[in-house]
């Protein structure tokens, strides 16, 4: 049975929560693929063209980060259930700038020796 973490158990996701971001504001490649899973089986849904592979997902994100500036979002605190080695953090990002755009953020992660890396992650527009 899954469990819903709470203070100092969400220390390692709102880490990773944290390095994206940063990854994200420096079009940093190499850093944001850092955070994924290393097989050839990261899946990344949502906002854009599903992406099913890491070359896939990296080229994208090479595309994204040449092609125009990172949103800045506001990132209300997630919620993060835990199964053994899996996690699910779910999360809305409110679009700075806008006031009605938010972002509704669910990631499934997998713990690699230590080190929670993102497998799923889908990104949509919130419908509240």
């Amino acid at each position: 049975m899954s469990v819903k973490l709470s203070g100092d158990s969400l220390t390692p996701f709102l880490h990773l929560v944290k390095q994206y971001d940063h990854y994200i504001q420096n079009k940093d490649v190499h850093g944001i693929m850092s955070l994924f899973v290393t097989d050839d089986e990261p899946h990344s849904f949502g906002l854009h063209v599903n992406l099913n592979e890491r070359e896939t997902l990296r080229k994208r994100f090479t595309e994204y980060f040449n092609s125009s500036e990172p949103f800045e979002a506001d990132m209300g605190e997630p919620d993060v259930y835990q199964f053994g080695e899996a996690a699910c953090l779910c999360m809305i990002l409110h679009v700075k700038g806008s006031e009605e755009t938010r972002i509704r953020v669910t990631v499934f992660l997998e713990n690699h020796s230590g080190q929670w890396l993102i497998r799923h992650q889908h990104i949509s527009q919130s419908p509240i």
